[in-house]
């Protein structure tokens, strides 16, 4: 009789593979395919702050643009994956496709939430920024301290000719030459 041999199609072990998506589609892939049954998502992302015509806002993006993590069994799985709604292809080099697990281990443990937060530089001391609203608007200034009992920073600027100080939201606030 033959025996089967122990890593069979069935019994395979999963393992950590890079999957390329379409450009700003990595949550919706990552969204889909976690849909899959024995199929593991990772897809760490950036929170950011980014000025916008309205003002700056926090955007969260993919840490990785245009790819994302899958944990799957490659024999059984890779079929469905690959086609799977914003998947471009599975990212291989020669005939290496395989993440070792300590590299998604580590990435994990070091975004327990998967999301990272990035701060905004403009609020912090020594920053030099330029005012993006308010009747400052244009000017630029340096800012001297954080404030957060009041959510304010304080800025130093210099105002006909003279140098001042002044509380303002750090959402009025960009870092100067920034876009």
């Amino acid at each position: 009789m033959h025996n089967q041999s122990p890593e069979t199609p069935t019994q395979a072990n999963p393992e950590w593979h890079c999957l390329r998506t379409q450009t700003k589609r990595e949550h919706i892939a990552a969204a889909l395919l976690d849909q899959l049954e024995r199929v593991e998502v990772f897809c760490p992302r950036i929170s950011q702050v980014k000025k916008t015509r309205t003002g700056k806002k926090r955007f969260t993006e993919a840490l990785f643009p245009g790819y994302i993590f899958a944990r799957f069994c490659f024999l059984t799985h890779s079929r469905q994956v690959v086609h799977s709604q914003g998947i471009t292809k599975l990212v291989q080099l020669g005939d290496r496709r395989v993440i070792p697990e300590r590299i998604i281990a580590e990435l994990q443990a070091s975004l327990p939430e998967g999301i990272i937060e990035s701060p905004d530089l403009s609020i912090e001391p020594g920053a030099e920024i330029e005012f993006i609203t308010g009747s400052l608007k244009g000017l630029n200034g340096t800012v001297l301290a954080q404030l957060p009992a009041k959510n304010r920073i304080q800025v130093l600027l210099e105002f006909l000719g003279r140098e001042i100080t002044v509380d303002v939201s750090p959402d009025a606030v960009l870092l100067a030459g920034k876009d």
